[in-house]
């Protein structure tokens, strides 16, 4: 599959969580019990907003060098004065929701420079665009041996920074 760590692994869950609860694409409904529109842009920020959590500035500043626009604008970017639809993310950064799917899916394809793996991204495309991630969580055994490896790469890492 290529998830590479637990943590992509609940940012999977998270994503098929949605995709279970969520009402049908376009209508109104609740997400983590606050109002919302299942729409690719409400999905993006979701999941842009879990990725972001604890590295803010860091994730929307590498993904508005990324989302530069011909006028000079960022479709990811803290100056929402120009944007036609404009969508929270987090802590006073937006996004242009007037993008086509495309669009969208450029930017998010540069999360790997924040050390997601390609598999992880390719499900957020999926995810944003509607379509359903389900198919692509891995099998037990699959999450089972993603965690052996995470809990190896924790303790080898505590392991270095203990001596």
């Amino acid at each position: 599959m290529g998830i590479g760590n637990s943590v992509e692994y609940l940012y999977l869950v998270l994503m098929l969580k949605w995709e279970k609860n969520a009402p049908p694409d376009g209508r109104k409904g609740f997400l983590d019990d606050e109002p919302a529109r299942n729409t690719q842009v409400t999905r993006m920020a979701y999941i842009l907003n879990k990725i972001a959590a604890g590295q803010v500035d860091r994730t929307y500043q590498l993904l508005s060098r990324h989302s530069r626009r011909k006028d000079g604008e960022s479709s990811v970017s803290k100056n929402a004065s120009w944007m036609k639809q404009r969508h929270p993310l987090s802590k006073g950064w937006y996004f242009e929701g007037c993008t086509s799917l495309d669009q969208k899916q450029a930017i998010l394809r540069h999360l790997t420079e924040l050390g997601l793996s390609p598999a992880l991204v390719e499900c957020i495309d999926e995810f944003v665009a509607g379509r359903s991630i389900e198919g692509r969580i891995p099998s037990e055994v699959e999450a089972e041996e993603i965690l052996r490896q995470s809990i190896e790469a924790e303790r080898l890492q505590n392991e270095a920074y203990d001596t």
